[in-house]
């Protein structure tokens, strides 16, 4: 389907981008592209539907020369692509017009794109918002409208650059059964990402390095390379994790990139040792794991709260009269509970609805949430970006109702959006960092002061990138920055909306490892995040949105304790945590008594299966790990 030979490119003319690239991706194919950020994976994306030609080489595209200018509109009609970026590619005000944009431009009678739009929408769970503005709509909504109006061209392949980055784990679910779907009717599929999960599905991996192959075969060949995968900046897959510690630990057992295969093979060890009379301990059933309500509100009230939210709602549709004929409405019929395979319920107006929490003065505060909980509109009450129609809002003692109030607070309450890296403007660096200090009235000494300290904290040096564009810095650089202007405003809180989207393994563990030493040195910190490890590793207390309302509340323990409930709101749990669920299914007595990593799973099953149950190894060595984790796991 797809023939690449010697294919380079260089934007500048000096550096390459690709650097003889020789791939067949075959036709029917599920094909994977790995490599860290920087490493020429979406150029090379950009080449297969002939949005970019190569300077030297060939790209074919079912036989057909992606350099042929006659033939770019068959070629972009053979091969769809969906962004990263979901903003990059929606074109129309509405969702229907959206899908149909795509179609309308091939020429496909009115009738029959109708049907594709239907089709389309359902196959990304976006049934009943034809109607919905294209703008008003969440991250993880407007990636899937993206790919409805790719699916709705009807290719013979998809092609998806990091599609996945935004969406909840309901969404990824989602997004790779109905790539398997497709797969499974014959399309081709070239799925770029940095979740070795969506690897581990797929038919052939490759690992692109500074614009070369440096790794092609299966996953089973590819994602287990440990060592190699470091140095491109990448990991394993939990499954392998687990698989080498045990091996590690001296339980004889191979690492396998899925999970199911994994747990298959523990599960058949555990089995082996029982019968032969050397293992066994009562098991914590899934009833008892997941017992209870989820906790609805956190034990340690001592703090000082520097942000108060009291029973705010917030609708981006409805005008004040609206708004109280819908409290009406819902008293007399009760709230609907409706929801669907993806996300939530779209007749329902309310971005946020009747929400209570309070921020206490030092602590790291996750939100979690699927696709349209209400997550972003949430953030932006909290410096005043949206001010509170219904209920209240006050950040660290003033009210965010009031325009004066909301002003002020802005300098103090700082907030980095979804891909930081766009709220660059400036001509250089140090013009960037300096704007927010400026426009507070400082003096030029001290302006200077904060612009080269707030570098320095995210590990930036002045003298070497201050005066360059920021333009020209790798994604990476230019996401620090954007902290680095955020920082430069000295605020108390910092907000941060998924601030990891799109980063490769190795930079997303570098700025975690940044955020928590923000949080370290007094900085009070709130992340939404859909990475459950992620929250699970940094937070002290976690906040769970559904449907606009706050579901869960309570430590990453607490909440994570509660798999089948978050499973219904199209969340999951860590993946050590959802090892050990798997494995207590299948019937290995887990003991449940913390939230587990893969270090202290593999402590754990390491006793059951070497025959040391009752060992000191236990709950105490997973204490003392999830402390570890909870300090250095950022």
């Amino acid at each position: 389907m797809i023939e690449c030979r010697g294919v380079s490119f260089s934007y500048d003319g000096a550096a390459l981008a690709l650097d003889g690239i020789d791939l067949n991706i075959e036709d029917g194919e599920f094909f994977c592209i790995l490599g860290g950020n920087g490493s020429g994976k979406s150029t090379f994306a950009k080449h297969l539907n002939a949005l970019l030609q190569p300077d030297t080489g060939t790209v074919c595209v079912n036989g057909m020369d992606a350099s042929d200018p006659e033939l770019v509109y068959d070629i972009r009609s053979t091969a769809g692509m969906v962004f990263q970026n979901p903003d990059d590619q929606l074109v129309a005000t509405l969702v229907e017009d959206d899908v149909a944009f795509g179609p309308e431009n091939l020429g496909v009678e009115s009738a029959q794109i109708a049907q594709r739009v239907r089709e389309a929408l359902k196959a990304v769970g976006l049934v009943g918002f034809e109607r919905h503005e294209t703008h008003a709509l969440s991250g993880g909504q407007k990636q899937r409208v993206a790919l409805a109006g790719v699916l709705a061209m009807e290719p013979r392949v998809l092609i998806l650059d990091e599609a996945s980055s935004m969406l909840d784990p309901r969404g990824r679910k989602g997004l790779m059964k109905a790539c398997h779907a497709l797969h499974e009717r014959g399309m081709t599929i070239v799925m770029i990402t940095h979740f070795m999960e969506e690897a581990a599905e797929a038919d052939r991996v490759a690992v692109f390095r500074a614009g070369r192959v440096a790794m092609l075969g299966t996953p089973d060949e590819i994602l287990t390379q440990a060592d190699e995968l470091a140095r491109l900046n990448l990991d394993m897959p939990a499954s392998c994790c687990l698989g080498r510690a045990l091996r590690a630990k001296g339980v004889p057992v191979h690492a396998q990139v899925r999970e199911a295969d994994m747990v298959a093979e523990v599960a058949q060890a555990y089995t082996e040792r029982s019968e032969a009379g050397t293992a066994g301990q009562s098991s914590a059933s899934q009833s008892e794991i997941a017992d209870g309500a989820v906790p609805a509100d956190n034990e340690d009230n001592a703090s000082e709260p520097v942000i108060e939210i009291s029973h705010l709602s917030y609708s981006y549709s409805l005008s004040a009269r609206e708004r109280r004929r819908w409290h009406k409405r819902s008293a007399v019929e009760g709230a609907s509970n409706k929801q669907t395979l993806w996300g939530n319920d779209p007749s329902s107006p309310w971005a946020l609805r009747d929400v209570s929490l309070t921020v206490c003065r030092g602590e790291f505060l996750g939100l979690a949430g699927h696709t349209g909980s209400g997550k972003s509109t949430l953030v932006q009450h909290l410096n005043g970006l949206i001010r509170p129609q219904e209920g209240s809002v006050y950040a660290l003692g003033l009210d965010l109702s009031s325009k004066k109030d909301a002003a002020a607070v802005k300098a103090k309450v700082g907030v980095v959006f979804q891909y930081p890296e766009r709220q660059l403007f400036a001509e250089t660096v140090a013009q960037d960092v300096a704007f927010g200090p400026h426009n507070l009235g400082l003096s030029q000494a001290e302006v200077a002061r904060r612009v080269a300290s707030s570098l320095a904290r995210v590990g930036l040096d002045l003298a070497t990138v201050g005066d360059k564009s920021p333009f020209e810095l790798s994604g990476g650089q230019q996401r620090r920055v954007a902290f680095a202007g955020v920082l430069a405003m000295e605020p108390e809180v910092l907000v941060l909306d998924e601030p990891m989207a799109g980063l490769d393994p190795a930079a997303r563990g570098d700025f975690l490892e940044l955020i928590d030493r923000l949080h370290r040195d007094g900085l009070t910190v709130v992340m939404v995040s859909h990475s459950m490890d992620d929250l699970a590793n940094c937070c002290d207390r976690i906040v769970v949105m559904n449907k606009g309302a706050v579901f869960a509340e309570g430590t990453p323990a607490q909440v994570f304790a509660h798999a089948d409930e978050l499973k219904s709101i199209g969340l999951g749990v860590p993946a050590a945590q959802r090892m050990a669920l798997a494995l207590a299914k299948a019937g290995v007595p887990l003991r449940f008594d913390g939230l587990y990593t893969v270090e202290s799973l593999a402590v754990e099953l390491s006793d059951l299966l070497l025959g040391c149950a009752d060992g000191p190894s236990g709950a105490s060595h997973r204490a003392d790990s999830s402390a570890s984790a909870r300090e250095e796991g950022c």
